[in-house]
């Protein structure tokens, strides 16, 4: 099959460059690029789409053209839903081209960006004409896929665009609602690209879900153990299991208890999965559409006695970082994993590695004990305290802004200011996260750890590349009753250094955020100290 899969492959490869797509890729070039203002206005780009769709819809050389153009995305992402109905119609109306293109690497990445444009497109329109066109393409890709499934699980394309169908249909799985907000954050201001657009769910009256209860009937059929080390498969069957569990959890179990089985049976299967890279997804999603007893029976036998080893490893991690943001909060059954975790914490976390998936779990712990309070947070904070205040210097070092703002304990107290302000040079970038969190848990104590630093340690910190993070963080988050004397007391510190920190490129940043919560009379204070020094500044640019 492997072989077959790459005969295919070099046979695409080889016809994708005797395919001329020099004028579909000028032509969603300049759109992209927005190079040429024939394009700009609506009627022009209505114009546009219009004999585009009826060059390709008359003639399949010309569709086959257009679907090679690497710039085709973002023509569809910016069609008006008339125009991304019609083209999407001739994507799935033949069933014979459907299979034509789906075979091929290039034109199958159309229906994979129309899939995940869709729900986005639905959500612009009222209009009840293009949105029934869409719905019934649905159906058609929908049909296709179910009567087609065996042979679509053995190609490579396929998979990848069904894959896209399932993200669309039925209620929306944990873990891509979380790869959305995550796409958000970190791809607003960039240039447009497929792959970070945020997926949206098809409108639920169009009934789409029913066909994860067909494509499940698949999974009856199959050593799913094997099927969750595929590294093509795995992807889709986890999917396929979430999806079911957020849609249909009676339906999910029968599943789970075949897989539970299949597991029972070769005891080693679940400790050899969970440190693979394809397997541990696969056991993500296992556990998290597992029923109580289920996921009981995997965290006595399995998780809690290599708790250490799980998390620690780079890939056994992903499960249990998973049930702790998505079962923890909720679930009185995962206590005992919690109370393991911390117990174990000082054999997990190491901030001298560039694992960070290691540290990162003290904050997933801090923010699941905000939603669930059977956990033991005083024990959680104990322990990291102990750890990070009680160890060697080095130690200390990585966590300094802990130290800055959580002074509840007395070891940490004994912590003079100046030392405070010299470990900020080897500070790691995770101890700014979980000292976050910390604030967002307990920020009354902020202001009484700055106030004992004085206006030296104070403009060390403002300068230094890791301390002006962390300066800034605290300037925002502080919501403290007397927080109009605490700023004064930081602006009065700082006068007569205005200057110096905004000459620093890390420094530059504290003042804007100074700026920004400053009040009038005090933002006038850094104007007058900075006018005084304004060809300084200009030379220093």
């Amino acid at each position: 099959m492997g072989r077959k899969k790459e005969l295919k492959i070099e046979e695409n490869d080889q016809n994708a460059s005797k395919v001329d797509t020099r004028y579909y890729d000028e032509l969603f070039k300049k759109i992209k690029d927005q190079e040429s203002e024939e394009f700009n206005d609506s009627e022009s780009l209505e114009a546009l789409y219009s004999t585009i769709l009826e060059q390709i819809e008359e003639d399949n050389s010309e569709l086959k053209k257009c679907l090679y153009s690497y710039h085709v995305d973002y023509f569809l992402y910016k069609s008006s839903v008339e125009n991304f109905s019609k083209f999407f119609t001739i994507l799935t109306s033949n069933k014979e081209l459907l299979e034509q293109l789906l075979s091929d690497t290039r034109t199958s990445r159309a229906y994979e960006a129309c899939l995940m444009l869709i729900g986005n497109k639905t959500k612009s329109s009222s209009d009840s004409c293009p949105l029934e066109s869409l719905k019934n393409s649905m159906i058609d890709l929908g049909d296709y896929f179910e009567s087609n499934l065996e042979n679509i699980l053995e190609t490579h394309n396929g998979i990848f665009s069904l894959r896209a169908f399932l993200r669309v249909i039925g209620n929306q799985d944990i873990l891509e609602t979380i790869s959305n907000e995550t796409n958000n954050k970190k791809f607003k201001k960039k240039e447009f690209n497929i792959k970070n657009v945020c997926v949206r769910i098809v409108p639920d009256d169009w009934n789409l879900g029913v066909y994860l209860k067909k494509f499940s009937k698949f999974l009856k059929e199959i050593n799913l153990l094997e099927i969750g080390l595929d590294a093509e498969l795995s992807p889709f069957v986890s999917l396929l299991l979430r999806k079911m569990y957020a849609n249909y959890p009676d339906k999910c179990c029968s599943i789970i208890e075949k897989i539970h089985k299949q597991f029972v049976k070769k005891p080693n299967s679940f400790n050899s999965m969970i440190q693979d890279a394809k397997g541990s997804r696969f056991i993500e999603s296992f556990l998290l559409a597992s029923q109580f007893e289920i996921l009981c029976y995997y965290l006595n036998e399995n998780i809690l006695p290599n708790i250490v080893s799980y998390t620690k490893h780079i890939y056994a991690n992903y499960p249990i970082q998973t049930l702790i943001k998505h079962r923890m909060h909720n679930e009185p059954a995962l206590v005992v994993l919690f109370d393991s975790l911390v117990e174990n914490l000082t054999s997990i976390i190491d901030l001298n590695t560039d694992l960070i998936y290691k540290n990162y779990l003290i904050v997933e712990l801090i923010e699941v004990c905000a939603k669930n309070s059977n956990l033991n947070f005083k024990n959680l904070i104990q322990t990291i305290l102990d750890y990070f205040g009680l160890n060697t210097e080095e130690n200390k070092i990585h966590f300094l802004r802990v130290l800055l703002v959580y002074q509840k304990l007395d070891d940490i107290q004994k912590e003079s200011p100046i030392d405070q302000a010299l470990y900020v040079l080897d500070l790691k970038p995770i101890a700014s996260t979980i000292a976050t969190k910390l604030i967002e848990l307990d920020e009354k104590t902020i202001n009484k750890s700055f106030n004992s630093l004085n206006s030296n340690e104070l403009e060390y910190l403002a300068t230094n590349s890791v301390g002006s993070h962390f300066v800034q963080k605290v300037l925002n988050l502080c919501q403290s009753k007397d927080r109009n004397v605490w700023i004064q007391s930081i602006f009065e510190k700082l006068k007569g250094r205005f200057v110096n920190i905004s000459k620093n490129k890390s420094g530059s940043f504290v003042m804007e955020t100074l700026w920004s919560v400053g009040t009038l009379k005090q933002r006038l204070m850094i104007v007058d100290e900075l006018k005084m020094c304004e060809h300084q500044l200009k030379n220093d640019q």
